[in-house]
C-alpha cells in the first residue's frame, strides 16, 4: 500500500468501529449511568406541599348580642383571660332580675306551705282533743239515756256532735296530706332543697351565666385576629374572632403515599420557607398520620363505582421545628419545602427487596 492510500484506509478503519460505538455503546453507557444514578438515589424525599402550622382557637360567643366594645386592636397580643369583646347585656340583666324574683317567689311559696303545714298540725291537735271530749260526752249521754234520764233527742244531738268532730279531724288530716304532698312528701327539709326552689335557682344561675358571657375573654395567650366591629351582631356557636396561640410551631407536609416507604418518626428534616430564601430551618419527623388527607374530608371518596380512577393519595406528616435565637419570625400558613433524610438506603433496596 503506497503512502497516498494509507490515510484513506486508516479513516475507513476508524469509521468502521466508531459508528457502532456511537450507535450502541454510547446509548448503553447513558442508560447504565442513568439507571445507576436513579437507583442509587432515594435517600431524600421532598415535597413543597407543606405549610407552617400553629394552634389556632376560634372563639365563639355563648350568647347572641350586638358588640358594644372591642377592647384590643387587630393582630395584637392578648393574655389568657383578657377581655376582648363586650356585648350588649341589657336583655340578660333583665333576665337575671326576673329569675331573682322567681326564686324569691318559689321560696315564699315553700315557706307558705310550711306555715300551712304547721297550722294544720295545730288544727288537727285541737280537733282531736275536741273529738276526745265529744266522745266522753257522748258516752255520758248514752249512759243517761239507758237510765231514761234524758230524751232520745239529746242523745241524737250528742251523736251528731261526735260525728262532726271526727269528720272535722278527717278533713284536716286530708288537708295536711295535701300540703305535705305539695312539699314533696317532706315538710322538714331546708327551703332551698325543694324542687321548685331548685328549678328557680338553676334558672337564676343560667341567667347570671348568660350575663357573664356577655363579656368575651381570651381563652389563651396569643394574637387576636378577625375581630368584629362595634355594632356587629355575634351569634351563638359562630366564631366571632380567632386567636393564634403562643404555642410551638410545626410543619405539616403532605407527602405522596409512594414517598413514605422509608419515612419514620425521628428522621432529620431540612426546611426551606418560601418567605426567607436565604435561611434554612431544621427539624425532625414527629409523627405520620394514620389516614390520608382524603379520609378526613367532609365527603370521603367512594371508589366502589365502575368509573374509578386511581389517584395517588397524600398523607400528612407532622414535623417539629428546631428554632434558634435570631431565626426570622414564622406565621401560621406559610408555604415551605421539606426534605427528609430517610437514612442509608437507595432505590436498589426496593428493587431487589432488601429491607431496611
Amino acid at each position: 500500500m503506497d503512502a497516498a492510500t494509507r490515510p484513506e484506509a486508516l479513516a475507513l478503519e476508524s469509521r468502521s468501529w466508531t459508528r457502532p460505538v456511537l450507535l450502541w455503546g454510547l446509548p448503553l453507557v447513558v442508560v447504565l449511568v442513568s439507571v445507576y444514578l436513579y437507583g442509587s438515589a432515594g435517600r431524600f424525599v421532598s415535597t413543597d406541599n407543606a405549610y407552617v402550622q400553629q394552634d389556632r382557637v376560634d372563639v365563639a360567643p355563648q350568647v347572641s348580642a350586638n358588640v358594644v366594645a372591642v377592647l384590643v386592636p387587630e393582630n395584637s397580643h392578648v393574655a389568657a383571660g383578657d377581655v376582648v369583646l363586650k356585648l350588649d347585656d341589657s336583655l340578660y340583666a333583665i333576665a337575671v332580675a326576673a329569675a331573682e324574683s322567681k326564686l324569691a317567689a318559689a321560696r315564699s311559696e315553700v315557706e307558705s306551705l310550711k306555715a300551712a303545714w304547721h297550722e294544720k298540725n295545730g288544727e288537727i291537735a285541737v280537733a282531736r282533743r275536741a273529738a276526745e271530749l265529744t266522745t266522753r260526752d257522748y258516752k255520758r249521754q248514752a249512759e243517761l239515756a239507758e237510765r231514761k234520764l234524758i230524751s232520745a233527742a239529746a242523745l241524737d244531738a250528742a251523736d251528731k256532735t261526735l260525728e262532726l268532730s271526727n269528720g272535722a279531724t278527717g278533713v284536716l288530716t286530708l288537708q295536711l296530706a295535701q300540703t305535705v304532698a305539695r312539699l314533696g312528701g317532706d315538710a322538714t327539709r331546708p327551703t332551698d332543697s325543694y324542687p321548685g326552689v331548685r328549678a328557680a335557682q338553676a334558672e337564676l344561675d343560667r341567667a347570671r351565666l348568660d350575663l357573664e358571657h356577655a363579656v368575651i375573654r381570651a381563652p389563651s395567650a396569643g394574637i387576636a385576629s378577625h375581630l368584629p366591629k362595634v355594632g356587629a351582631r355575634v351569634e351563638i356557636g359562630r366564631p366571632s374572632f380567632a386567636i393564634v396561640t403562643d404555642g410551638s410551631l410545626w410543619v405539616e407536609a403532605n407527602f405522596k403515599e409512594t414517598d413514605l416507604e422509608w419515612v419514620r418518626p425521628g428522621e432529620p428534616v431540612s426546611i426551606d420557607v418560601d418567605t426567607y430564601a436565604q435561611h434554612r430551618w431544621h427539624g425532625r419527623v414527629e409523627s405520620i398520620s394514620q389516614a390520608t388527607g382524603a379520609q378526613f374530608s367532609l365527603l370521603p371518596a367512594q371508589n366502589a363505582s365502575g368509573n374509578w380512577v386511581k389517584v395517588v393519595q397524600r398523607i400528612p406528616v407532622r414535623i417539629v421545628l428546631e428554632r434558634k435565637a435570631g431565626d426570622p419570625p414564622l406565621r401560621d400558613g406559610m408555604s415551605v419545602t421539606v426534605d427528609i433524610d430517610t437514612g442509608e438506603h437507595t432505590r436498589f433496596d426496593r428493587w431487589f427487596g432488601r429491607a431496611r
